[in-house]
């Protein structure tokens, strides 16, 4: 593992020269940060593929959903056509959660995958940051690894799932992650995974639309449970607009002090709904981006960019991002807030090493 670091740090030394530079001003109001992105290493098809996903004409399958190829040159060139300075590198679901049953393989894996992310990280440093995927539901094997990307990798922050097997955000059982990363008040990315009740999906892939609803699931947990209210210095980013949340957060909110006996009331729901970040992935129509403006009471200090590249293919995600820009219902200034400055303010490493604080 060290001879790794240490080929990766030799290696980002001599690319420093050579790796690509944004083709646009990292100083200016246009500046973007992309915090949803994700990359699929050879080592992960693999591992997927060894575990039993389907595999049809050389591509395997996850919940019906077809794992894209990836390579980092590839990577940065979308960067460049989608005019993002910076992207921050996960895992997409199902993470390592397909290993849970076994916490030497899941922690294995999880290893292998951040020591790659390091490596393309290191590559390309003033392009890309990262955040680690964990070996959950494996409390100690977890926590080791949030130390080690933090502390040894030096990364962004910790890539979450909604729920892993069933066990979702709120569970007490995670209390001691989410206690050492509120002793770090670090940020967390959270992206949905398939619920466990597969029916629900009718037999289609569960990103169309149990996705949505798994991100309200695990909001709605961590209110009830106490936990976000327990550790509310974690800064949470929630993939593809926050889900249904939106659209839903009254709904949620006019019912919470039955459901919870009176210990939340319709108020403390709402606000504290309204502290997570959501990003724009898969949420760039007129009627979402104004829903997630009018949730945040129109205050846009909360909305970050996500492409979900390359999981949203590039000339897609590009489209996303100009029906961002051009869709009417935000300023100039608002405008320079999502592209990068609010992500920015939860991600100050990223802001130091560009020098843009």
């Amino acid at each position: 593992m060290v001879a790794i670091i240490f080929l990766s740090l030799v290696a980002a030394l001599l690319a420093r020269s050579t790796s690509a530079a944004p083709l646009f001003s990292t100083t200016s109001s246009s500046f973007r940060l992309d915090v949803h992105s994700h990359v699929v290493p050879d080592l992960y098809k693999e591992a997927l593929i060894q575990a039993g996903y389907p595999v049809t004409n050389g591509t395997v399958y996850t919940s019906g959903f077809p794992v894209p190829s990836w390579d980092l040159a590839t990577h940065i060139e979308a960067m460049d056509l989608n005019q993002v300075n910076y992207s921050i590198l996960s895992i997409s679901a199902p993470g390592v959660n397909f290993l849970a049953a076994n916490g030497t393989a899941a922690s294995k894996l999880a290893r292998n995958l951040n020591l790659a992310m390091y490596n393309y990280t290191q590559t390309y440093p003033t392009r890309l940051g990262a955040m680690c995927v964990l070996p959950l539901p494996h409390i100690d094997l977890a926590l080791e690894e949030i130390e080690f990307c933090l502390d040894t990798l030096k990364f962004d922050g910790v890539g979450l799932y909604t729920n892993v097997n069933g066990t979702y955000l709120g569970d007490r059982l995670l209390d001691p992650v989410f206690a050492l990363l509120n002793n770090r008040s670090a940020t967390a990315f959270t992206h949905p995974e398939a619920p466990g009740c597969a029916g629900a999906a009718l037999g289609y892939p569960p990103g169309m639309s149990e996705y949505p609803f798994d991100t309200v699931r695990a909001m709605e947990n961590l209110l009830l449970t106490g936990q976000r209210r327990d550790y509310s210095n974690i800064k949470l980013i929630f993939a593809h607009g926050g889900g249904a949340m939106p659209f839903v957060a009254n709904r949620i909110a006019g019912q919470t002090e039955l459901v919870s006996k009176g210990t939340v009331n319709a108020s403390e729901t709402l606000a504290q709904f309204q502290g997570y970040l959501f990003d724009t992935a898969s949420a760039t129509s007129a009627a979402q981006l104004l829903g997630m403006k009018e949730f945040y009471g129109g205050d846009v200090s909360k909305i970050v960019v996500g492409t979900d590249y390359p999981y949203v293919h590039q000339p897609q995600a590009e489209s996303g991002l100009q029906v961002i820009n051009s869709n009417g219902n935000f300023s100039p200034e608002e405008m320079s807030l999502i592209n990068g400055r609010n992500a920015l303010a939860v991600l100050p490493a990223v802001a130091d090493k560009l020098g843009l604080r």
